[in-house]
């Protein structure tokens, strides 16, 4: 078992097949098991400590409402009662900026939104993380070339300052849907993953 709660230090300490950091972490389980409140913490955390921003990852458009409050409702009331989150939309509505304590912590995009983000990408470069919670889709529906739209969304976010790409590690959180989603597809998961696995080890992916 896992312990009362889970806890994402391990995973985010792993190395990929190649022994790199992986730019993509996923990690899958039972509902409820603390995923999403451990890695949103982890964001707030070193957004107040290091002022690192964070980018969420949403799939449809309507979804980026009320993103300051799906985000934070959960952890503020248990670690952060002091602090306050709120958001402003942005780029007629294509991507949110949250705020934490009214000082710019982070963005919401949506998979969608990937070919007009990319006009946008200079004003999300400050990012060095990305979380897209439930990346497995509970009703099996994926955007068209969904894989694509986030390497997009990714590549727009890590090439925005100009030169080569920054390293921005995007974490992914979802429960148990099926070992056919997409993703586990693509990264060649599907075939490897066995009953017993508690990680597994990619090319680019942990």
């Amino acid at each position: 078992s896992m312990g009362e709660f889970y806890d994402g230090t391990k995973l985010l300490s792993r190395t990929d097949l190649n022994g790199a950091l992986p730019e993509l972490y996923l990690t899958t389980g039972n509902r409820s098991i603390g995923k999403t409140t451990w890695f949103n913490r982890y964001a707030v955390k070193r957004w107040k400590e290091k002022h690192r921003k964070f980018c969420l990852m949403y799939r449809w458009n309507y979804e980026l409402c009320d993103c300051a409050d799906k985000f934070f409702k959960d952890i503020q009331r248990l670690f952060f009662q002091e602090d306050e989150m709120t958001e402003k939309r942005r780029a007629n509505g294509i991507f949110v900026e949250l705020f934490l304590n009214e000082q710019s912590c982070g963005y919401c995009v949506t998979l969608n939104n990937a070919d007009s983000l990319k006009k946008f990408s200079h004003l999300l470069s400050d990012v060095d993380m990305i979380i897209f919670d439930e990346f497995q889709s509970e009703t099996n529906h994926y955007c068209p070339n969904e894989i694509q739209k986030l390497l997009s969304v990714h590549t727009s976010i890590a090439r925005g300052q100009g030169q080569q790409t920054r390293y921005v590690p995007v974490v992914m959180c979802g429960n148990a849907v099926s070992l056919l989603n997409p993703y586990f597809v693509e990264l060649g998961i599907a075939s490897r993953l066995r009953d017993d696995t508690r990680f597994l080890r990619g090319d680019g992916c942990v």
